[in-house]
């Protein structure tokens, strides 16, 4: 029941003009910016931009306005079950309302993972077009072998994988608190801003999912600037926050659904 459940999630969403419209401005904003900094010469060698670095900074982008799809599309996750009455349809099917928690949390994940799979690999195609994939250089010295370039690059999509559950999750979340999928579009939006604004002026990012998501991909232009790399402590602390934040958002979730009189 729960496999069959998701699959109808993911349906729903797919059948939506919304993902393929919001997934079309996030490629599009990556390629403009991969574009226009691929193609400006360089003022000196030390400017010459690589294909790690360029890749990076463009899914970078992407990513930025990735993130607001996924809280656009979270958001009318259950509000727009609520508009349209949809949501009764709970009473009369067998399932159980954590069941359906899971189905629409795994539909928007995988959703999540495809746009992060698309805006990587328009990535690759773009860098490898403007600048070409090889090994990262200085001065004629080898800093990073073309195969070391790749297992950074994986281990970077991977992480920025695992930081995107966390996003998901709270999109939904909001979305239990309002009969209006514009209104709860609006207010996710606005918490979100307002939420990843507010942590990286005060400097206390460390402790929000939003900042931790940025991270992987902020390495990879490192080390295609020729900079030392490791993948730093603050990612370990960045995937404990992001599993606690995201048991957290879920567990929340799934309550208010149990708790809320969908009868009315």
């Amino acid at each position: 029941m729960i496999v069959e459940l998701c699959r109808q999630e993911g349906i729903k969403l797919l059948t939506q003009k919304y993902p393929y419209l919001l997934l079309g401005i996030v490629l599009a904003v990556e390629a403009a910016y991969m574009m226009a900094t691929g193609l400006t010469p360089a003022k000196t060698s030390l400017h010459v931009v690589t294909a790690p670095q360029l890749f990076a900074e463009g899914v970078g982008w992407g990513l930025r306005f990735g993130v607001y799809m996924l809280l656009v599309l979270g958001a009318m996750g259950f509000s727009q079950e609520f508009a349209l009455g949809t949501v009764k349809t709970v009473l009369i099917l067998p399932i159980r309302r954590h069941q359906w928690v899971a189905a629409k949390l795994v539909a928007l994940i995988v959703l999540a993972w495809g746009m992060l799979l698309a805006s990587v690999v328009l990535g690759i195609a773009l860098a490898a077009v403007i600048v070409g994939w090889g090994d990262v250089a200085r001065s004629g010295v080898l800093l990073y072998s073309l195969g070391q370039v790749w297992s950074h690059l994986l281990t970077a999509t991977g992480l920025t994988a695992l930081f995107l559950l966390p996003v998901c999750a709270f999109a939904l979340l909001a979305s239990v608190y309002f009969n209006s999928s514009g209104a709860a579009v609006g207010v996710t939006l606005v918490l979100g801003i307002v939420v990843e604004s507010a942590a990286e002026m005060l400097d206390q990012g460390r402790w929000v999912f939003f900042h931790h998501l940025h991270v992987p991909f902020g390495q990879i232009v490192k080390l295609g600037k020729g900079l030392p790399f490791r993948w730093e402590d603050s990612l370990t602390w960045g995937l404990a926050v992001g599993a606690v934040t995201f048991a957290v958002f879920a567990g929340w979730l799934t309550v208010r659904l149990q708790r809320m009189d969908i009868t009315e």
